[in-house]
C-alpha cells in the first residue's frame, strides 16, 4: 500500500509539487519569523536590563511607583557591602535619581537627573560612546552635567554654560543646585534624549543633602536567568531590614515590555497559524480534485474486495508521504534562513537613522538575527504535519463512500 501511496502522488506532479511547496514555503517562512523574533525578545530582554539598571533593583518601600526624592535608603554603604557579596550577584550599583527642574537662561524642562559612578556604571551600559560635545562626567569639574543633545538644543545650552537644578531633598524641602553643562549625548531615543541627565554621584548628594544615602542600587546578576534566585538571596541576606525596601527585577520593573513581548509573540502565532489554515483548505481542495479524479479506480479496487478502511488508509498515506516530505524540505529551507540570519543579518539601518525603540527599551543592534529555539521548531512541525493529516480526513472519507457499481458504469 506505501508503494501504491508513493507512485499515486506522483501521478501528477505538477499538483503535487505546488501543494508540497505551499506546505514547504509557509513552514519555512514561519520558522524563519520565528528565529528572528526570539533574537529581538532576546536583544530585548538584554538592554531592558540595562535599561530598567540592572537585574534587580532595590529601593526604599514604595518608591517605584512614587518616584520622589525622599524615599531614599539611609546609610546605604553598609547595605551595599552585604548585597555585593551575595552568591550570583556581579556588581552593585550606587545611584541616585533626582526628578526635578533644571533652568538655562532660555527654557526650563523637566528632567530626571541620575546620580551614578563612572567606573563602575559601565558594568551595565557605557553612555560615553554616545557623547558627541565634551565628556561623559570627567574629573574636570565638581559638579557636572551631561544631557541629552536635543535637551541641550530646546535649553539654548553650551559646553560649561551653568544650569540651576530645582527639586525637593529627602524632607520634602525645595533645593536648587548649580551644575555645568560637560558633556552632550545622542542616544537615538527621544525619552533619553530630551529628558534624562546625569551627574556623579556626590554631586547628585550634595544636591538633596544626602550624605551616605541612595536612591537605588542597581544589581547585575551572573545571568538573566538567574535574576529571581539572585533577588531571593539578596532578600534573605538583608534580613529584617528588607522589610523596608523594594526587590524588583527588570520584568516587575517593566511589565509594559514583558506584555509587548507576550502580544507580539502570541500575534506571530496567530499569523502563523492563519497561513497554515489557509494552505490547509487548499490541500483539503486538491486531495478532494484527486479523489474525484479516480472516482473509476477507487471503484475498482472496491469492486476487488478492498475494504473502505483501506481505501481510505491509502487516501492518507498519500497524505502521509506529501507531508513528511514537505516537511522536511521545509526545514532545510527554514534552516537555511536561520543560518543566513544568524551569520550574515539584515541591517534595518539603510532605513532607519536612530535606533528601535520599543516599550522605552533602546535597540542598539539594528541588524535582524535569528535565534534556533528547537522546542519550538519541532511543535511548529508537529502542528503542521497535524493539520496536514486533517486535511486529508474529508477526501479520505469521500473515497470510501464511491459505489463500486456506480464508479464503473458512471466513470467507464
Amino acid at each position: 500500500m506505501w508503494r501504491l501511496a508513493w507512485r499515486n502522488l506522483w501521478r501528477s506532479r505538477t499538483r503535487t509539487l505546488i501543494t508540497g511547496s505551499a506546505i514547504a514555503l509557509s513552514l519555512a517562512l514561519q520558522l524563519i519569523s520565528y528565529g528572528a523574533a526570539d533574537a529581538m525578545y532576546r536583544q530585548m530582554v538584554s538592554s531592558a536590563a540595562r535599561t530598567a539598571g540592572g537585574h534587580v533593583l532595590v529601593h526604599a518601600k514604595g518608591y517605584w511607583e512614587r518616584q520622589t526624592s525622599d524615599l531614599v535608603i539611609p546609610d546605604a554603604q553598609p547595605l551595599l557591602e552585604t548585597i555585593r557579596q551575595v552568591p550570583g550577584v556581579r556588581v552593585a550599583l550606587p545611584r541616585v535619581i533626582v526628578n526635578g527642574l533644571i533652568s538655562s537662561s532660555r527654557d526650563n524642562a523637566g528632567v530626571r537627573l541620575t546620580g551614578v559612578d563612572p567606573e563602575q556604571e559601565r558594568a551595565v551600559q557605557d553612555l560615553s560612546r554616545y557623547v558627541t560635545e565634551g565628556t561623559f562626567l570627567g574629573p574636570e569639574d565638581p559638579r557636572p552635567l551631561v544631557l541629552g543633545k536635543r535637551a541641550a538644543k530646546d535649553l539654548g545650552l553650551k559646553l560649561g554654560d551653568r544650569v540651576v537644578l530645582t527639586a525637593t531633598d529627602a524632607d520634602g524641602e525645595m533645593v536648587r543646585a548649580l551644575f555645568h553643562l560637560t558633556g552632550v549625548l545622542d542616544t537615538g531615543s527621544n525619552a533619553l534624549d530630551s529628558a534624562a541627565a546625569w551627574t556623579t554621584l556626590d554631586a547628585a548628594r550634595a544636591a538633596i543633602g544626602l550624605d551616605s544615602g541612595l536612591t537605588q542600587i542597581g544589581v547585575i546578576a551572573d545571568s538573566d536567568s538567574a535574576r529571581g534566585a539572585v533577588r531571593d538571596r539578596i532578600r534573605e541576606a538583608l534580613g529584617p531590614r528588607a522589610s523596608d525596601l523594594e526587590l524588583l527585577t527588570w520584568d516587575e520593573a517593566m511589565p509594559e515590555l514583558v506584555g509587548f513581548i507576550e502580544i507580539d509573540s502570541s500575534m506571530n502565532e496567530l499569523f502563523g497559524f492563519v497561513i497554515f489554515l489557509i494552505v490547509v483548505f487548499g490541500i483539503a481542495n486538491t486531495f478532494l480534485m484527486a479523489v474525484m479524479e479516480r472516482i473509476r479506480e477507487l471503484g475498482l479496487l472496491a469492486a476487488i474486495g478492498l475494504d473502505p478502511l483501506r481505501i481510505a488508509g491509502l487516501v492518507l498515506r498519500e497524505t502521509l508521504l506529501l507531508a513528511l516530505l514537505a516537511i522536511t524540505v521545509g526545514l532545510g529551507l527554514g534552516y537555511a534562513g536561520h543560518s543566513y540570519l544568524s551569520i550574515v543579518g539584515i541591517d534595518l539601518a539603510a532605513f532607519s537613522q536612530t535606533d528601535l525603540e520599543v516599550s522605552g527599551v533602546i535597540l542598539e543592534d539594528m541588524v535582524i538575527r535569528s535565534h534556533l529555539d528547537p522546542a519550538r521548531w519541532a511543535i511548529a512541525c508537529v502542528v503542521v504535519f497535524a493539520l496536514v493529516l486533517l486535511s486529508a480526513l474529508y477526501p479520505a472519507w469521500r473515497a470510501t463512500r464511491v459505489d463500486p457499481v456506480v464508479a464503473m458504469r458512471t466513470y467507464a
